[in-house]
Parts: C-alpha cells; sequence; structure tokens
C-alpha cells in the first residue's frame, strides 16, 4: 500500500444479501468447494447468476461431477492488494445435476449464455441455489474519525 495521503484503518462490513446477489452478477468465475472422497476441492468455475441462482458447467470425468446432489460452498471475490481493499461473497446450497432434466426450469437455465474459458466440452450443468448467502467488505478509513 502507498503511503500517499493520511494513515488509514481497515473496516470490515457485512454486506446483505441483495448487496451479494449484486457483487455476484458483477463477475464472471468463482469456485466451488465440495468434498470429493475424504478431501476437500475447491475448483474454478465459469458462472452466471440466474436470480438467485448460481450456474455452471463442466466436464464429464471433472471432479465436480461429485457436487450433484451434496451441499457445497461457492466463492466470489475482488481484491486490491495495492490499497489492500476487496470483498468476498459466499454461499453454500446444494448442486443440483439440471443436465438431463426436462422440467421448465431447468430447460430455461440451460439457455443461458456460459461461456467457460478451459477447452473442451462442458456438458454437465449444474445450479446451486443458495441456503445462505453471506459477504464480507474490507475498506479503509481515515485513521482520524
Amino acid at each position: 500500500m502507498t503511503n500517499d495521503g493520511p494513515p488509514t484503518i481497515p473496516v470490515v462490513d457485512e454486506l446483505g444479501r441483495d448487496e451479494c446477489l449484486g457483487l455476484l452478477a458483477e463477475l464472471s468465475v468463482g469456485r466451488v468447494g465440495l468434498v470429493v472422497g475424504d478431501h476437500p476441492e475447491i475448483l474454478p468455475v465459469n458462472y452466471v447468476v440466474d436470480g438467485e441462482t448460481v450456474l455452471f458447467r463442466t466436464a464429464v470425468g471433472s471432479p465436480l461431477e461429485h457436487a450433484a446432489g451434496r451441499l457445497v460452498a461457492f466463492e466470489v471475490d475482488r481484491i486490491d492488494e495495492e490499497s489492500r481493499t476487496g470483498w468476498s461473497v459466499l454461499l453454500h446450497g446444494v448442486a443440483e445435476d439440471i443436465g438431463d432434466a426436462i422440467d421448465g426450469v431447468s430447460q430455461r437455465l440451460r439457455g443461458r449464455t456460459l461461456p467457460t474459458w478451459a477447452p473442451g466440452a462442458r456438458e454437465r450443468w449444474f445450479h446451486v441455489v443458495p441456503d445462505s448467502i453471506t459477504g464480507r467488505r474490507i475498506r479503509r478509513t481515515p485513521e482520524d474519525l
């Protein structure tokens, strides 16, 4: 952090649900956390937000296939290392495999534009409806306030 300007101190703010959803919608890369076998995995994914649902795709054979029907954590953040500020949003929910589902909601979700950065087919579709969404923002404020 540069020493330009008055000294500052860090402040952590809890974010409300609506602000968390708004921040989620700003980005397209997040991380899915789940337990595979007897150890935790955290894997990056491209995603899109649909209302309160997070939608992502993965390849057949990916460790993310183990997410089907299981509780997962999904995290997104934006960090500015120079200013030591940023935010993080974390949601927990069950990842539902909608790849072969024929209901109207699943068909609509699979119709969403969801580009992926990784090469190859991403034919397994999942959506996560959150049981909980939490977020925090760290900002800097002048010491003399």
